[in-house]
């Protein structure tokens, strides 16, 4: 791990988080002290998919689609 201080962590963060990204870890120093790290992250990315809320719930039946009659109009 490659020992950084913070004030350089701060100003070339964008760098780092990209260094991160591709398998590099860091320590973030402060006055030689170690106070964090920056790491890749562990486990299984989670990624979003179409419909995937589909599989938690039934299918809306034929009611939901119908207009409110409490809400209609009148003029």
């Amino acid at each position: 791990m490659k020992l950084v201080p913070a004030y350089e962590a701060k100003s070339k963060f964008s760098e780092y988080l990209r260094a991160a990204s591709e398998g590099e870890s860091f320590v973030i120093t402060r006055n030689g002290q170690r106070m964090a790290e920056l790491r890749p992250c562990q486990g299984p990315e989670l990624r979003r998919k179409r419909g995937m809320l589909r599989e938690k719930f039934a299918p809306l039946g034929e009611k939901f689609h119908r207009p409110i009659e409490d809400f209609s109009v009148s003029s």
